[in-house]
Formats: structure tokens, C-alpha cells, sequence
């Protein structure tokens, strides 16, 4: 009896094991058959992994995907190391959009540090000073578009902006360790948040900064020898807008630049215009300033092509975002909420049910109207134009006497940066007479910078306009056409560009009504 039961058992298990053998033989087979698709799954499951943990874009995005317009999304290659290889490269490139609304983003490159620089035209004189205003770099969006809320950025630094720019360990080491500015509301050195908030600089906009200071290190320090072997705290001046992505551009900036110094600037606080009473010797309080707030009656009106040309585009945009065309209003806005997806490789808008996307053709379009619009109300608005020259006059004089002492042998600065924003920089170059009708990129830069010469036993000066590492010296009207102005030059233009406007002295416009 029990040997029939021990035989039942062993039956049962031979016939288990069979059943397994059989199971194992069958799943074999099918893996044999699907094992091409089964590994691509693992790969395309692998890739999406490693995308999202690099990109770090968080949940909104990833519900954003079902908007995924079929688009080329700007590759790896292109923000490292594509034909736009350069900050604010003059290269020429086929593809027009690069040049047109991708080149506001400005891609970070480590290939651009040791361009732009300007050693061969200044061969015989000596840099004495350098004043630099920077527009801070890539921020999150300032406006938000209708219906549509704005991507979550990271507001860490991914592993391969790590790997990509060698400076950005040694960045962030210095800069976490570093007591808090009170002077800035404790606000943090440089980014370093799960997610930017509106407005905030991003971790590519420090990036962006710290290869233009890095770029003014190779050409101020070590090619023309700025600090003459001998720095000191001393010779360094910062001062930037009272908000995170300007003082953030600041730090990160002066980190580039002084990268081979162990040093700790204190960065002043400044108006958005620069305006500094002690520095100046002039009044900020300018009431008079309003009575050119609006623009002109007479005013050069759009022609009817732009102005229909406008209204195309706002229509086109209201119904790929299924609202009112009535609130698609400023161009700029539109184009700023925009740039966030194009400058972070972030699908742009889609509407399904109308099978609609904007696409990169929309987005050059719009860049080429905001250019046309800015340049219609700042160029050719005759009272926008005495405001600006009104309204920066304290920085210009500011400017004119850092170089004036230095002619007098009175001062010991040697490098002056101003960080600002856009409507810093855009009226400046207005006022200088360079502006070019287009929205500065972002970590844009302007260098006045001022030359020695010794002709026989007298020393001369000198001025140089460089603007996103192109010399503009040549295009300054002040300058009659010369490559290295004659400081004289600068000195009329200074106390003359105000008359030259149709406006009084500055102080009796300001306290004028």
C-alpha cells in the first residue's frame, strides 16, 4: 500500500516537471519568435528612462507629450555642439532659424571661449579699463500663454551640463559653501531649486554666464593683461538689478571671470537703469521723464502689409489655442512664453481637434515681427527715443567718469560689470545708436572699452564699443568711422546727446512738468 502510494507521487512529480519543461519550451519559443520586438521595448524603454531623468522637466511636461507635434527637436549636438556653436556666433548657417528665433536662446557652448576676441586690432595700445552690461541668461518665462501653462524647468544643473562644462563643479562647490548676500534678501547664489519659478534664471542661463566670463578672462586677463599681473578686490566692481536671475548672471559671471583668483566680490544693488547718485553726481528722481511717455501724434504708423501681417499671425494663434483673438495682444508675450519650449527642447502648443501645432516656420515668423514691432515703437517713436536718452544719461555720465579718472590716473578700477535685463540693455544701445532692431539673446553682452597709446612723450586715449563679441566701434556716428575712437570723441558725445535730441540739460528736463 504504501508503495503504490510512493509510486503515485513519483507519477505526479514526473508529470509536474513535464508540465513545467513543456512551459518553459513554449515561453522559449515565443521569445524566440518576438525576442526583435521584446528587446526593442527594453531599449525604447531604457531611452525614455534616461531622456526624463536628464531633462528633469517633472510631471506637467510628461502630460504635455499627448501635444507632441511632429517637429525636428533640437538635439544634443545642436546645444553643444552645432553649426551655432558660439556665444553670440556671427556664423552663417542654412538653417534660418537658427539664425532667426533659436539664436534669442543663445545655446551655451564651451567652443566659444576663446573667440570673439579682439587681440590683433588693438596691437600697440593698452586696455585700461572695461566696462561690461550683460543681460542675464536663460530665465523662465515672464508670461504665460493663453490657456496653456509653461513647462517646469529644473533649477538644478543636470549631469550633462556637469560633464559638457568642466566649470560647473567647481561653481557649484564654491557657491554652496558661500554665506548668503544680505544685501540681496538672502537670495541663493546661484540655481539651485527642484523647479525655477516665473522668472527665474535657469541652470543653462548660469552656464551661459559663466562662459562669458570665462570669455572675458581669456581676452581681458590673459590676452591683454587687464590687472597687469597685480589683482586685487579692489580693481572689480559689480553691481546688478535688485532681482535672482540678474544677481544669479552676476555671480555666475564673475565666477568665469575670476575663476584663477580665490575671491569673494560684494555685488552692489542698482536700479534697472543703472542710476547711481554717488556715482554720477546727478539726481535719479526724474518726474520729467513722463511727459514723453506717450508716443507722438504724428508717429510713423505700421505700414498696412506689417499690420496685416500681425493680425495673420494673432488669428493663426488663436485658433491653435482655442481662445479669443482679443487675447492674443503683445507680441512679446506670445514670444517669450514660447521661447521656454524652444530653448529647452520642450514640444510646442498643439491643438488635436483642429490637428494644428505651432511649429518652428510660426515661431521664426514671430520673431521677425516682434523685430519689426520693436523697431516701430522704439526707433521710430521720436518721444521713446528722448526717454531713453533721458532716462540713461546718469550711467552714460557714470561711465564717462570711471574713464575720465582713468585718464587722470585717479583710479584704480579696472572692470566694471552692470547686470541688467533687456530694457537695461536695449535703450543703451539706443542711446549709443547701435541698436539694431532686435530682441538682445539672452546672456547678451556690451564692453566700452578704454585704450592707451603713447604717441611720442604723450599718452592718448582711446574707446572700443564691442556688442555680443562684434565691434561696433566703427558704427558709433560719434566715432567718424573710426576703429579706435578717440576718447575726445566720447567726451563730446556725452555732453552733446542730449541736445542732439531736442532736449534741454538734464536737470532742468527732469524738473520740468
Amino acid at each position: 500500500m504504501h508503495r503504490d502510494r510512493d509510486a503515485k507521487k513519483l507519477q505526479q512529480k514526473d508529470h509536474h516537471q513535464s508540465d513545467r519543461s513543456m512551459i518553459i519550451v513554449d515561453l522559449m519559443a515565443r521569445f524566440k519568435r518576438y525576442r526583435y520586438k521584446i528587446i526593442v521595448a527594453l531599449l525604447v524603454i531604457i531611452i525614455l528612462f534616461y531622456l526624463y531623468s536628464q531633462k528633469e522637466y517633472g510631471s506637467e511636461l510628461m502630460s504635455q507629450q499627448e501635444f507632441k507635434q511632429p517637429m525636428d527637436r533640437l538635439s544634443e549636438q545642436l546645444l553643444f555642439q552645432g553649426q551655432n556653436k558660439n556665444l553670440h556666433s556671427n556664423n552663417t548657417t542654412n538653417d534660418r532659424f537658427l539664425q532667426g528665433a533659436a539664436g534669442y536662446c543663445n545655446f551655451p557652448n564651451p567652443a566659444s571661449i576663446k573667440e570673439g576676441s579682439h587681440h590683433l586690432d588693438t596691437q600697440g595700445y593698452k586696455l585700461q579699463l572695461a566696462l561690461m552690461m550683460i543681460r542675464h541668461g536663460d530665465r523662465t518665462p515672464l508670461h504665460t500663454l493663453a490657456n496653456r501653462p509653461n513647462p517646469r524647468i529644473s533649477c538644478k544643473f543636470s549631469k550633462n551640463e556637469k560633464q559638457t562644462h568642466w566649470i560647473v563643479d567647481k561653481f557649484i562647490t564654491r557657491l554652496q559653501n558661500a554665506d548668503k548676500d544680505g544685501s540681496f534678501e538672502s537670495m541663493q547664489r546661484y540655481p539651485n531649486q527642484p523647479y525655477c519659478r516665473q522668472s527665474y534664471l535657469t541652470p543653462q542661463g548660469a552656464v551661459q554666464e559663466l562662459l562669458n566670463g570665462l570669455q572675458a578672462k581669456h581676452k581681458y586677463i590673459d590676452g591683454l593683461d587687464l590687472f597687469q599681473q597685480d589683482f586685487s578686490e579692489r580693481k572689480v566692481l559689480v553691481k546688478s538689478t535688485v532681482y535672482p536671475r540678474t544677481y544669479q548672471s552676476a555671480n555666475a559671471f564673475m565666477f568665469g571671470f575670476l575663476s584663477d583668483y580665490d575671491t569673494r566680490l560684494k555685488i552692489y544693488k542698482a536700479k534697472t537703469d543703472f542710476c547711481s547718485e554717488k556715482d554720477s553726481g546727478l539726481n535719479c528722481h526724474c518726474p520729467g521723464l513722463e511727459k514723453y511717455s506717450k508716443p507722438l501724434k504724428n508717429m510713423r504708423k505700421m505700414s498696412k502689409p506689417l499690420l496685416q501681417s500681425i493680425a495673420n499671425f494673432k488669428r493663426k494663434m488663436s485658433s491653435i489655442l482655442s481662445v479669443d483673438v482679443k487675447e492674443i495682444r503683445s507680441l512679446t508675450h506670445v514670444f517669450d512664453s514660447l521661447m521656454v519650449r524652444v530653448c529647452h527642447d520642450v514640444p510646442l502648443p498643439c491643438n488635436k481637434a483642429r490637428d494644428s501645432c505651432v511649429d518652428r516656420t510660426i515661431v521664426d515668423t514671430l520673431w521677425g515681427l516682434v523685430g519689426d514691432d520693436l523697431l516701430h515703437h522704439y526707433l521710430y517713436n521720436e518721444n521713446h527715443l528722448k526717454t531713453q536718452h533721458l532716462k540713461f544719461h546718469p550711467l552714460l555720465v557714470e561711465m564717462y567718469a570711471r574713464m575720465k579718472n582713468i585718464t587722470k590716473r585717479s583710479s584704480s578700477t579696472k572692470f566694471v560689470l552692470y547686470s541688467g535685463h533687456d530694457i537695461t540693455l536695449t535703450p543703451f544701445l539706443m542711446l549709443l545708436g547701435i541698436y539694431d532692431g532686435k530682441w538682445p539673446p539672452y546672456a547678451s553682452t556690451l564692453a566700452l572699452e578704454l585704450y592707451s597709446k603713447e604717441e611720442g612723450s604723450k599718452l592718448h586715449y582711446f574707446l572700443k564699443v564691442i556688442y555680443n563679441g562684434i565691434d561696433k566701434t566703427r558704427e558709433l556716428k560719434f566715432c567718424r568711422g573710426l576703429d579706435m575712437c578717440k576718447f575726445k570723441y566720447f567726451e563730446q558725445f556725452v555732453n552733446t546727446h542730449l541736445e542732439n535730441m531736442g532736449l534741454d540739460d538734464y536737470d532742468s528736463e527732469c524738473l520740468s512738468s
